[in-house]
């Protein structure tokens, strides 16, 4: 019941790893998903900017069906345009692939408001698709529905969030036991809220 992979994202430990490694497990999964017809996204952030940009080139180049981007790790963006700036220059070097943001700001410890960042990006960068949204504060998440596609990155508040619009997930959970939170889904579809919560 899976659609898509994330590759080097947070469970997939891409920023332990080298940039030679992460362009061989990106290749790997590629290859292993043309073959089995599931989409791919990979996340290309670190530290320096040049290997964001040799990663990002790289999944341009395999044709990667998305790609995900943190905001710059060391001078972290303060302000909504400064993120908006970051983002638009990674996109110079993957210019044919839909870019999503990466906000996980328990880690990188940049909390920005995500509608007012998603409302700016679509006018600023053209290959802007959405983001991918892990944060436990849905009061916030839920404004940015109107502003692109939304991934959400929290397991513990699959229910919630579905009740509140968000339709589609990127969560640790789906790696180890993907069929609970598919069953969740669809039992949050078909209006049985309890047995949702239940499960």
């Amino acid at each position: 019941g899976i659609s898509a992979v994330l590759i080097n994202g947070t469970s997939g430990e891409g920023m332990l790893m080298s940039v030679e490694e992460r362009k061989k497990v990106t290749e790997k999964w590629q290859e292993a998903c043309n073959k089995h017809e599931i989409l791919t996204m990979v996340q290309i952030a670190g530290c320096p900017f040049v290997d964001v940009v040799e990663l990002a080139k790289h999944a341009n180049d395999l044709k990667v069906d998305g790609i995900l981007c943190l905001p710059e790790l060391y001078f972290k963006p303060k302000t909504v345009s400064k993120l908006v700036s970051y983002i638009k220059e990674v996109s110079l070097h993957c210019p044919d692939v839909p870019l999503y943001y990466y906000h996980i700001p328990m880690f990188t410890q940049v909390d920005l408001p995500m509608a007012e960042f998603m409302e700016l990006a679509k006018i600023e960068v053209v290959n802007f698709a959405g983001i991918k949204y892990t944060s436990g504060d849905l009061e916030k998440g839920i404004l940015c529905l109107e502003h692109g596609q939304v991934f959400l990155g929290a397991d513990t508040i699959l229910v919630g969030a579905v009740a509140l619009g968000f339709d589609s997930a990127i969560m640790t959970s789906l790696n180890i036991i993907p069929e609970y939170s598919i069953l969740i889904l669809q039992l949050m579809k078909a209006g049985k809220i309890e047995e949702a919560r239940e499960h």
